[in-house]
């Protein structure tokens, strides 16, 4: 976990006096450049917000331990860069987003979104060295109603994978995403969870809380049959992990619930709404830095103004 404590008793009434202070796993939390973490999860595609919110104006957004800038050009083309001016350090949050890329607010240097310099404006002939400066960049794709990043190393970069529960959109399906970390609140007031994201990874794969905090400290959250205490076994698959929760119920009827964890930080539950069928969603357990992670996740939906509540909020809307 991303925290540990020592629970043994440091007296013979076994007080809290002279506990030792909790600790944080810091091989798995640390998620900087160049920690051990934060170099394995920069070798997969991580989402960094959904489509519908990445927009011709500027935003700052940390992912990874790295503050950067996200926006689309005039084109429509996602850029995710460095948020200071290789020139001389302004913010590009302050920039203007034009037809071919973000202009710097200071000397009005422009950049595409893989960094190109295409203007200089105030240097002769708009720059004539300008093909020589590149703002730093990452490469970024989009699918599934996401905008996705890859900050690890370039000639390891590994082909955006396509997950099946995902494809083959039928007649009137629509992507729904939401990058407001959903269940932290349910109005999606805090896109950004105070944990770090191994917490979260951590209650993916934890059965039990289910029916005891979503179906007694906070009524029946879900279906009812998570009211029935289930038998759970887990079972290593390529590149992950499942647990299967079974319940008899008391009218007979008999329930499986699979659930999935895949590396590095991916979920796939299935849809909470009905007692039978298959998933319809992913969801990406996006480290910010060492002590907070955002949520980011995606449904195929039929009638997404019907989505799960979480999905609604902000507009994050059908793509």
């Amino acid at each position: 976990m991303g925290v540990q404590t020592s629970f043994a008793p440091n007296d013979s009434e076994g007080t809290a006096y002279g506990r030792p202070p909790a600790t944080s796993n810091a091989l798995l939390t640390q998620v900087g450049p160049g920690t051990a973490c934060g170099e394995f999860m920069r070798r997969y595609w991580q989402p960094v917000l959904a489509s519908g919110n990445v927009t011709t104006r500027p935003q700052e957004i940390r992912i990874l331990g790295e503050d950067l800038i996200v926006f689309r050009d005039r084109k429509g083309r996602p850029g995710l860069l460095y948020p200071r001016c290789m020139h001389r350090g302004t913010s590009l949050f302050y920039g203007k987003v034009e037809e071919e890329g973000i202009r710097c607010c200071y000397h009005g240097w422009l950049f595409d979104v893989q960094g190109h310099c295409l203007d200089q404006p105030c240097e002769p002939e708009g720059g004539l060295h300008r093909n020589l400066a590149r703002q730093p960049w990452y490469p970024v794709q989009e699918r599934y109603g996401l905008v996705w990043a890859y900050m690890g190393p370039p000639a390891k970069r590994p082909v955006l994978p396509r997950w099946d529960v995902l494809e083959d959109l039928q007649p009137g399906e629509v992507y729904v995403a939401n990058d407001r970390s959903w269940g932290t609140t349910r109005d999606g007031s805090m896109p950004i969870t105070p944990y770090s994201w191994l917490h979260m990874n951590d209650n993916i794969m934890d059965p039990f809380h289910v029916q005891v905090l979503h179906t007694t400290f906070s009524i029946v959250q879900f279906v009812a049959s998570f009211a029935v205490m289930p038998k759970v076994e887990f079972e290593y698959i390529d590149n992950g992990v499942i647990y299967k929760a079974y319940r008899k119920l008391d009218d007979g009827r008999e329930v499986d619930r699979v659930s999935t964890y895949m590396l590095p930080n991916i979920m796939c539950v299935p849809n909470t709404q009905h007692e039978h069928g298959r998933g319809n969603s992913l969801a990406f357990v996006v480290p910010v830095d060492d002590s907070h992670c955002r949520i980011i996740g995606v449904r195929r939906m039929s009638d997404p103004e019907n989505a799960y509540p979480p999905f609604l909020t902000n507009g994050n809307g059908a793509r």
